[in-house]
C-alpha cells in the first residue's frame, strides 16, 4: 500500500504526554523510530496507558524543540502508531528538512511511499508513481500538490451526504468563490454580461462625487448598489443613510429628511437633525424619490444648487456636504410628462444612471445567486441542503418578478420546509407554465407588437409628438415611426 508522505527510519528522542497539559498529565520517554510529515511509529518499552489523543514533545537538529498533537491508531507491544494533527505550516518545513537529509542518507534502493524495490534509483517510483527527486528545493509543494485529490479523497470516503455538501459548497463559495463578486458587495453575485458592466459602472463613479440615479424594477438590489457606490467612494469613512421615501407618510417626510426646530409644530418639543444633516460628510441614499411631494422636490432642488438645507421652522438654511444617490422603479420622464416629478430634478439626479437588470436577464446567474443564497441561510441555520436537478431547471425557467427580494424569500422558507437535505421544486413553490396551461401564454408576435406599441405612445408623449426627436430616442427612421403609427393606429 502506498503512502501519501515519505517515511524515514530515524532515531529521535520524544516524551510522549498523555492527558491534559498541567499538573495532572503524564510524561513518558520514547523514540521516533520511523517518520514521516503525517505520521509516526513510536518505540515504546514501557506499558503506555490507553488514550487515543496524545501529545508528543521533539527536539530537531538546528530547528529546536516542537510539541504536536497525534492520534494513537495502531498499538503493538513494543511500540505505537500515531497519525499527527494540526502540524502548522512552518513545522511541517522544518521537519520535512530533517527527513530529507534522513532520505538523502539512506541507500536509496527502496521508495519512501510503497517500500518496493529501487535499485535503479529512478527519479520516479515504477510502482506506486511517486516522485522519489527528494534533494529538489521545491520537492515538498509539488508533492503536496500532486497528491492533494489522494488526501482528499481518503478523508472523505466516510462522509455522510450532508458532510458531502457542506464540503463542496464551501469549496464553491469561500474557496473558489464561484458567483461572488467581493470587490462590490458580499451579496452582489454574477458573471453575466449585464452584471459585469454594472460592476465597472459602480468603479468608474465610486471615486467621483457624481450624483448617481439608480434605475430598476422593484428587488433588482438598488440599496446594495447604492452601498457599494458609497464603500469605494471618498466618503466611506463617512456614514451611509438609506431612506425609502414611499414608506414615510408625506407630512412626516420632510420632518425625516430635513429635520425640525423646537416649536416648529404641535409635539416639537425639541429640534431634531434630519437625515441630511445626519448624513454629512458621507452619503444618502433616497430610495423610490418619484415619491416625493413637489414642495420636497424643490427642497431637494435647492440641496443640489448650493448644498443647503432648511429645517422645518428654521430662519436660515444649513449648508452639508453630502452625496446623493436616488432610487427610483418608474419612469421618471413618463412621471415628467403626466406633471408629477419636475424636469430640473431630474436633469440633477441624472448626471449617471445605473439601470440594474431584472433578474429573468441575467441568464445563469439566477443559478449563481440562489446557490449563493442557499449557502448563506443554510450556514446561518446550521443545516446543510441542495437543490435537486429539478429544483435547479425551475429556478433557471421562472421569471422571478419579484426579483432578489423574491428569491431570497422562496429559498429561505425551503431551507425551513424541505425535509430533506435535498430542496425540491415543491419547496420553492416556483409557478412554472407548462404544456398544460400554453394556451394562457401570448405568442412571441403579440408580446413583441404589445411592447412596440407601448414603447412608441412613451416616446412620443416625452417628444412631445415631434417625430424627428422620437425617432432619434427610438434609434429608427422617421418613416419607420410614421409606418408604426399607422400600424397601431395612434
Amino acid at each position: 500500500m502506498s503512502r501519501l508522505d515519505a517515511r524515514s527510519k530515524v532515531d529521535l528522542p520524544v516524551n510522549i504526554i498523555y492527558g491534559d497539559s498541567g499538573d495532572d498529565a503524564e510524561e513518558k520517554k520514547a523514540k521516533f523510530l520511523e517518520l514521516s510529515l503525517n505520521g509516526a511509529y513510536l518505540d515504546c518499552k514501557t506499558p503506555q496507558p490507553e488514550k487515543k489523543i496524545i501529545g508528543m514533545r521533539y527536539e530537531l537538529p538546528k530547528h529546536g524543540e516542537f510539541e504536536i498533537l497525534g492520534e494513537v491508531v495502531r498499538r503493538e507491544k513494543n511500540g505505537m502508531a500515531t497519525k499527527f494533527h494540526n502540524v502548522s505550516r512552518d513545522a511541517k518545513l522544518k521537519l520535512w528538512d530533517f527527513l530529507r537529509e534522513h532520505i538523502s542518507d539512506s541507500d536509496g534502493v527502496i521508495c519512501h511511499y510503497c517500500g518496493n524495490d529501487n535499485g535503479r534509483k529512478v527519479r520516479k517510483c515504477t510502482v506506486c508513481g511517486w516522485n522519489l527527486d527528494f534533494t529538489s528545493p521545491s520537492y515538498l509543494v509539488e508533492h503536496e500538490k500532486e497528491s492533494f485529490i489522494s488526501r482528499l479523497s481518503s478523508r472523505c470516503k466516510t462522509f455522510s451526504l450532508e458532510n458531502m455538501y457542506k464540503t463542496l459548497n464551501f469549496i464553491d463559495v469561500e474557496i473558489l468563490g464561484i458567483g461572488k463578486c467581493w470587490e462590490i458587495n458580499q451579496e452582489f453575485v454574477g458573471s453575466s454580461r449585464p452584471m459585469l458592466e454594472i460592476f465597472s459602472m459602480i468603479r468608474r463613479v465610486a471615486p467621483t462625487e457624481l450624483p448617481v440615479l439608480i434605475t430598476g424594477e422593484s428587488g433588482t438590489g438598488k440599496e446594495l448598489t447604492a452601498m457599494a457606490i458609497h464603500e469605494r467612494s471618498t466618503r466611506r469613512e463617512g456614514v451611509f443613510v438609506p431612506i425609502n421615501c414611499a414608506a414615510i407618510p408625506e407630512n412626516l417626510l420632510e420632518a425625516e429628511l430635513f429635520g425640525y426646530e423646537k416649536g416648529a409644530f404641535t409635539g416639537a418639543v425639541n429640534s431634531k437633525i434630519g437625515k441630511f444633516e445626519y448624513a454629512d460628510g458621507g452619503t444618502i441614499f433616497l430610495d423610490e424619490i418619484a415619491e416625493l411631494s413637489p414642495g420636497l422636490q424643490a427642497k431637494l432642488l435647492r440641496f443640489f444648487e448650493d448644498k443647503v438645507i432648511e429645517k422645518i421652522g428654521g430662519k436660515e438654511g444649513k449648508k452639508v456636504d453630502v452625496r446623493l444617490i436616488a432610487a427610483t422603479s418608474i419612469d421618471l420622464k413618463s412621471a415628467i410628462v403626466k406633471g408629477v416629478f419636475r424636469k430640473d430634478l431630474f436633469y440633477r439626479l441624472d448626471a449617471f444612471r445605473i439601470n440594474l437588470p431584472p433578474i429573468r436577464e441575467r441568464g445563469d446567474d439566477r443559478i449563481i445567486l440562489a446557490r449563493y443564497f442557499l449557502n448563506k441561510f443554510c450556514r446561518e441555520m446550521n443545516v446543510s441542503k441542495n437543490f435537486s436537478r429539478e429544483a435547479t431547471e425551475a429556478i433557471r425557467n421562472y421569471d422571478w418578478p419579484g426579483n432578489v427580494r423574491e428569491m431570497i424569500n422562496k429559498i429561505k422558507s425551503a431551507v425551513v420546509m424541505s425535509s430533506d437535505s435535498t430542496i425540491s421544486v415543491v419547496d420553492l413553490d416556483l409557478s412554472i407554465p407548462t404544456i398544460d396551461n400554453i394556451s394562457t401564454i401570448s405568442s412571441l408576435r403579440d408580446v413583441r407588437n404589445t411592447i412596440e406599441r407601448q414603447k412608441l405612445i412613451e416616446a412620443l408623449n416625452i417628444c412631445n409628438n415631434n417625430i424627428s426627436r422620437t425617432a432619434k430616442v427610438l434609434g429608427i427612421s422617421r418613416p419607420s415611426v410614421y409606418s408604426l403609427k399607422k400600424k397601431y393606429n395612434i
